[in-house]
């Protein structure tokens, strides 16, 4: 799960009800420590500190405006010019730092940068099933579609949407 904002509901609910191994990425050092503390007695649960990028390295995040949220962005999601620097990773470096040949679920909540982040990631080779996303304001609807139409050219299929923008993609051979 990349993104989730603390919240370790769904990833330790595929660990009780499916015995999944879970790795939740998150760029918010705060986020990470909560995800640990809740999933401190599962040890198919762990939690990294790391913002999704399309290369390793520096990656300049944008803090957001939103009283309450720890969020921060890439790819200018909010309306501040408060920065940090965390640092990115691409998710084939993180699935060989930790020695995972395949990621059956990928989550992928990135505040925004899905649309840089995307077209860099071969789902298939990662051995991804099920993908599931959000898509930001900062790309226009042309590049959202676009995004989607890449997706069902790499072979995975919309299973489900919410009001969100928040998608859910299959791959072929397991519908």
């Amino acid at each position: 799960m990349v993104g989730a904002g603390g919240d370790t509901s769904v990833d330790l609910e595929l660990i009780h009800r499916y015995g999944a191994k879970v790795r939740s990425f998150d760029a918010v050092s705060d986020y990470v420590d909560i995800a640990r503390e809740a999933g401190r007695e599962e040890p198919r649960f762990s939690a990294h500190h790391a913002a999704i990028a399309t290369a390793d390295g520096p990656l300049r995040m944008q803090i957001t405006h939103h009283p309450g949220s720890r969020s921060v962005s890439a790819a200018q999601l909010y309306d501040t010019h408060d920065f940090i620097e965390l640092p990115g990773r691409t998710l084939p470096s993180l699935m060989s730092e930790l020695g995972d040949e395949r990621v059956d679920l990928l989550k992928l909540d990135i505040e925004g940068s899905e649309y840089e982040v995307m077209p860099t990631v071969d789902l298939r080779a990662m051995g991804v099933k099920v993908f599931a996303t959000q898509l930001h304001h900062t790309g226009s609807v042309t590049d959202a579609r676009g995004l989607i139409r890449d997706l069902r050219v790499a072979g995975y299929h919309p299973v489900a949407c919410r009001p969100t923008v928040k998608l859910t993609f299959v791959r072929a051979d397991l519908l």
